[in-house]
């Protein structure tokens, strides 16, 4: 919550997706998300901006909902965004044959085609005190929040993907497009962020899910 407009980053892997190679994510039923953000006390119709760091299939699902056979934005009232880099790279695959899961079917062409989504670019400001930059190799176009709020944070998507890279940052996931960008890029996050004081909010490390940063020789660790 900020400026008082409610920003939801990333959306998860979501309901009624037919996702036959994961079956952990494949046609889910159980509204995980939007339950949690009723525990917030918060609506679909409630958030003002969605922002997608990247567009892989388990950070975009809930972006749409299945109604009456077709897939509608779960928040009619938000901008979408995303890095232009990012969508022109999923457009481009989808054009030539590729699925990605069929999250660009489902899970974001809809909402471009309901006019919704805003492409941006590196250095482009999502509220007072959020600007958002260019943090490629997870996948092309994968974008990072970095906060000026509460003595700062960054929130990092996949560009840090598992704790164990904190120890071994050379470490890129079977999951980044350009595993050398991955990298360079993670070493540069984790550079600029270990003792300064700001949060680590990565979407995959376990709960509670945010950390500070110390150097532990050449690694780091949780301060």
């Amino acid at each position: 919550r900020v400026g008082g407009r409610v920003i939801l980053v990333d959306t998860c892997v979501g309901d009624h997706k037919e996702r036959p190679r994961r079956p952990d994510w494949h046609r889910r039923d159980g509204g995980v998300l939007l339950s949690a953000l009723a525990r917030a006390g918060l609506r679909p119709e409630d958030v003002d901006i969605v922002m997608c760091t990247h567009l892989h299939a388990d950070h975009v699902g809930w972006n749409t909902r299945l109604e009456n056979g077709r897939w509608v934005p779960t928040f009619p009232n938000a901008r979408y965004v995303c890095g232009r880099a990012e969508y022109d790279h999923w457009a481009a695959d989808a054009a030539a044959g590729g699925d990605g899961h069929g999250s660009f079917a489902d899970s974001v062409l809809p909402v471009m085609e309901a006019g919704r989504m805003d492409l941006v670019e590196d250095g482009w400001d999502l509220a007072d005190g959020l600007r958002l930059a260019a943090t490629p190799g997870h996948s092309p176009g994968h974008m990072c929040i970095h906060a000026s709020h509460g003595g700062g944070a960054v929130f990092a998507g996949d560009a840090i993907h598992s704790p164990v890279q904190l120890a071994r940052p050379d470490l890129s996931s079977a999951f980044c497009s350009d595993p050398d960008a991955a990298r360079a890029t993670r070493l540069r996050l984790l550079e600029e962020i270990t003792d300064s004081g700001r949060w680590l909010i990565p979407a995959h490390f376990p709960d509670p899910g945010w950390i500070r940063l110390a150097r532990d020789g050449g690694a780091f660790r949780p301060a």
